[in-house]
């Protein structure tokens, strides 16, 4: 055997020797280094934003409005503990008067109305813009959402005309749950015969016992216009606080949208 083939076969036998201890090493690095966890799915791909259905502001008195959202959340198994939205306010000449900041839980597939009230201006307003902040998404799958029942009944609308108090709307709603409800939400909206809202209200019930029926009443200090027809009643409470003792209800899967 000449040099040159001497050669050769010392470099193929060398090359065989480094592939073998590299290929070993590689294996006992692959084994001892976890490998790069997999990108974590973004879960707002597939959810649909809140649609705000319309939008409405109430010149109560003067200088003194009230504020009517109709919001709705298509997503079947996410809802919210937190919305956050921004309320901008415009004067006649279309300057802007004042921005308020707001938030409004809402249950998966649900249609709600969102109140900003009283709000209170140094000049006349003549518009508000309603724009949604951010939403802190929950799961909650429709089954533990509709297993808090507030059922809204009797409700009435009377007129009054005496000084301080132009009208009042009451009712009773049921808590046909089997949960002691902490706070309860309740929205009185009242509409004429075109099914506008023509004034809105609010007020709240505390400590309300599982299969108990709790009155609520809320009153108009001015006049508004138009004739009502009747009385749209929405009760509603955040099942994802723990302070409604809905803590049972509450997902593990949360996370923030900024629109």
């Amino acid at each position: 055997m000449n040099e040159a083939a001497r050669q050769s076969k010392k470099l193929t036998i060398a090359l065989i020797f480094f592939l073998v201890v590299g290929g070993l090493g590689f294996l006992v690095y692959r084994s001892t280094v976890p490998s790069a966890p997999a990108a974590t799915p973004n879960p707002t791909v597939n959810l649909v934003p809140l649609k705000i259905v319309f939008t409405k502001l109430f010149n109560v008195q003067n200088n003194d409005y009230d504020f009517l959202a109709r919001v709705n959340n298509p997503n079947l198994n996410y809802g919210s503990a937190n919305v956050e939205y921004t309320l901008t306010f415009y004067g006649a000449s279309n300057q802007q008067v004042s921005t308020k900041t707001g938030n409004f839980y809402i249950l998966p597939g649900q249609t709600k109305h969102v109140v900003n009230l009283p709000l209170l201006f140094q000049e006349p307003v003549s518009r508000a813009d309603f724009k949604i902040a951010s939403v802190d998404w929950q799961k909650l799958d429709q089954l533990a959402a509709s297993g808090v029942a507030l059922l809204t009944r009797k409700s009435s609308f009377v007129s009054i005309n005496q000084s301080g108090v132009f009208a009042k709307a009451g009712g009773e709603i049921f808590n046909g749950s089997d949960f002691d409800l902490n706070r309860v939400d309740v929205v009185i909206v009242a509409l004429d015969h075109t099914e506008t809202p023509i004034a809105v209200s609010k007020t709240e019930i505390r400590t309300f016992l599982a299969k108990t029926t709790r009155g609520f009443e809320v009153t108009w200090p001015a006049p508004f216009v138009g004739q009502v027809s009747r009385i749209d009643a929405e009760a509603g409470t955040n099942v994802f606080e723990n302070s409604n003792f809905l803590r049972a209800y509450g997902g593990q899967e949360k996370f923030k949208q900024l629109y």
